[in-house]
């Protein structure tokens, strides 16, 4: 028969196991966390490399590192318009295929603005703009000393807008533009991807049927139809490129009960 302390104890570790389950079925069904802990925990604990011929095909993982960032920012909120403006620098470790140590590191050094709220009373804005310079470091080769990180533009923006009809109740109209500069698709830039701009546009609609409040959405994502490579990625030796989607046209209705 257990003691009146082990009972006890075995209460208070199976409150707090069921609390601890609890909360992660929550997120589980809310944000799909596996999904994000293999991502972070890979990039925290070390990156898996898909191993070269030299490895005999098998991949590896890279022992555990930690990547260093420094920000200082400031914000403003006018009421009806905000502002917000971030200076950063980080520090990452660089995983290189043909090694199992990170070799080096990117440095990231970026000016991040914002802006948010309504321009008006029947005009929403919500844009940003970031100011990226990256460089690789101790990376052991003049050709890819110094140069700019893989993947990573000096220049992203958004802008998006909403006009709620005066004319129509309910009825709401948006478009927004992206901006991604030009990126390298190579350590050593020699592979250029050029920049692109993707225009979206879209409406909503809110009415009633039988006192439930319904939302009829329209959504078309790059609108001129543009044909571009949306970024690239992957580590010094072994990058990719993903391409662009073509015009998609997305049409939605939701109750709110």
């Amino acid at each position: 028969m257990l003691s009146q302390g082990a009972l006890k104890t075995w209460s208070w570790l199976h409150k707090w196991s069921s609390l601890v389950c609890t909360v992660f079925m929550l997120l589980l069904c809310l944000t799909g966390l596996p999904l994000i802990f293999h991502h972070e925990i890979d990039h925290a604990l070390g990156e898996e490399i898909e191993a070269p011929a030299i490895n005999g095909g098998a991949a590896f993982q890279l022992a555990p590192y930690v990547s260093r960032q420094k920000e200082i920012g400031v914000k403003y909120d006018a009421g009806r318009i905000g502002f917000d403006a971030a200076l950063f620098t980080t520090n990452k470790p660089r995983p290189v295929q043909s090694t199992t140590v990170a070799q080096g590191y990117d440095r990231h050094t970026g000016l991040e603005l914002n802006v948010f709220g309504e321009a008006t009373r029947d005009l929403k804005i919500l844009g940003g703009l970031t100011l990226l310079d990256t460089t690789q470091h101790d990376t052991g080769s003049a050709l890819t000393e110094g140069k700019r990180t893989l993947g990573a533009a000096k220049t992203l923006a958004n802008l998006g807008l909403e006009w709620s009809v005066p004319s129509v109740d309910g009825l709401a109209l948006d478009g927004r533009v992206v901006y991604t500069g030009g990126v390298y698709a190579d350590s050593a830039n020699t592979l250029a991807v050029p920049s692109w701009t993707r225009f979206d546009l879209g409406a909503r609609y809110n009415f009633e049927v039988q006192r439930t409040l319904m939302t009829a959405r329209l959504r078309i994502e790059n609108a001129a139809d543009r044909k571009y490579w949306a970024s690239a990625g992957g580590y010094p030796e072994q990058g990719y490129l993903v391409i662009g989607a073509p015009r998609t046209i997305k049409l939605s209705l939701s109750a709110d009960f």
